[in-house]
């Protein structure tokens, strides 16, 4: 009987379902399950996808998506490009789902190349919560299913077809939608939207990714989960052709996990590593055994004369058992050195001090070039709501400075460069353009009203 030539099966876990796919004989097999959000029948779900559709083999590529999964892109300022993890960890300190001591974090950096030359130094940050995380490595270690790697969803639908230069692809589903763009092989820019993006905010997006790229524009967006009228419609809109990759893809975020290609960002946990190389020692040991019992007989068969020939075999072989004994030895050493530098990152992270009030309107104005002005300036001072109020009397608490900027600009990039310098600064946690329209100043002049939010964290 021919055996079955297949890949590794991409199981997606999100929000309330599970979906899978696998390459089976050069051909995509997938199947959707309904799952518990909570992960209590977590187990009996995943039964019922695997039997869903003719999956082949135990290995396994697990992919989180919704409320436990966060993704972002970032700009790593220059004086940032040499510290990126630490630039990129700053951004979720304190945050109550994505704090360093809830979730697991994974970064994955690069520069697009353009005509003009090198672009800006561009970051994916991507977050998963750790009770959930351990929760489904747990169910697959008692499945007995081995886990080849674990990543955040969106990331790995760029891994679901293939292209050239710099292409931006837009997949909506039920959950919600999202936008990625990147140069070749390389994916650099990731936004995921809960829901449906409106036709504006997916024609910002786009053009800001296009600029961080060092593009002058796009001429065609690959979408999935789109039908052909609705790709026409997209297609007017934003002025630039909107078609289906030339492969059928019903599911990009499951067909990526299961397609060949090394993870953006892999969260696979250490002890799940150590645990997949026991299991290959021990397949290792059972096959060196095999040979050991064949080579056995092979000798009293065929005689002295092959003796030398077997008995090299057999020493390569050990030699190989020992090998990989050596790697696994190696493995746990910098498993450990990863745990010291993780502490120490730590001890550094909570001994900086808090930001120093009586600059931040220095910085604010500072930060402005001549094509901004300001309206309103807005600051209100309250302790971190995430400090329980009967430890606020402990000494120094972390307070939060919400800062509203609202003003005029001379278009709308002025007001994003604005804010990407304000972040820049390391003087706030948080910045973003809360609203950004084109209005009629007078006599025939145009402009761009905002209003920025920017938050900073002092002791």
């Amino acid at each position: 009987m021919k055996r079955r030539k297949s890949g590794s099966i991409g199981i997606v876990i999100g929000d309330g379902m599970l979906r899978a796919a696998q390459h089976v004989d050069g051909r995509l097999v997938s199947a959707t399950v309904p799952a518990d959000d909570n992960l209590d029948n977590l187990k009996k779900s995943m039964r019922q996808l695997l039997s869903a559709a003719p999956f082949s083999g135990r290995d396994v590529v697990l992919g989180l998506e919704g409320k436990s999964v966060l993704v972002e892109s970032l700009v790593v300022p220059p004086h940032h490009a040499k510290s990126i993890r630490s630039f990129c960890a700053d951004r979720l300190k304190g945050d109550p789902l994505f704090d360093s001591s809830k979730a697991a974090h994974g970064v994955s950096s690069g520069t697009a190349k353009s005509e003009q030359g090198r672009g800006a130094t561009l970051a994916v940050l991507a977050a998963i919560n750790s009770d959930r995380l351990e929760t489904i490595i747990r169910t697959c270690r008692e499945m007995e299913l081995v886990v080849i790697s674990v990543e955040a969803a969106p990331l790995a639908a760029w891994r679901a077809w293939s292209g050239e230069g710099v292409q931006a692809r837009f997949l909506r589903s039920d959950k919600g939608d999202v936008v990625l763009a990147g140069q070749d092989d390389q994916l650099l820019f990731c936004r995921v939207v809960p829901g449906s993006i409106s036709l504006a905010e997916l024609s910002t997006t786009l053009s800001r990714a296009t600029t961080l790229l060092g593009a002058q524009e796009l001429d065609r967006l690959e979408a999935t989960g789109l039908s052909e009228a609705d790709m026409q419609i997209l297609s007017g809109d934003l002025g630039m052709n909107v078609s289906s990759p030339q492969e059928e893809m019903p599911d990009a975020a499951a067909a990526g996990l299961a397609a060949e290609g090394l993870p953006l960002i892999d969260f696979t946990p250490p002890e799940e590593r150590v645990l997949r190389e026991k299991r290959r020692v021990r397949k290792m040991r059972i096959g060196v055994s095999g040979v050991a019992t064949a080579l056995v007989a092979a000798i009293a068969i065929m005689g002295q004369q092959q003796l030398g020939g077997l008995v090299d075999e057999h020493i390569a072989l050990a030699a190989r058992v020992d090998q990989i004994r050596d790697t696994r030895s190696q493995l746990e050493a910098l498993q450990k050195e990863v745990q010291v530098q993780q502490a120490n990152e730590t001890v550094i992270n909570e001994a900086r001090p808090g930001h120093n009030m009586s600059t931040l309107f220095q910085l604010v104005s500072r930060a402005a070039t001549s094509s901004i002005s300001f309206e309103t300036i807005q600051c209100e001072d309250r302790p971190d709501p995430s400090v329980p109020i009967d430890q606020r009397d402990d000494g120094p608490i972390r307070r939060m400075l919400e800062i509203q900027l609202n003003g005029l600009a001379a278009n709308g990039i002025a007001v994003r460069d604005y804010a990407d310098v304000l972040l820049s600064t390391k003087a706030f946690t948080d910045v973003r353009v809360e609203s950004s329209e084109r209005v009629l100043l007078g006599a025939g002049t145009e402009g761009e009203r905002f209003r920025i939010y920017a938050r900073a964290e002092t002791r």
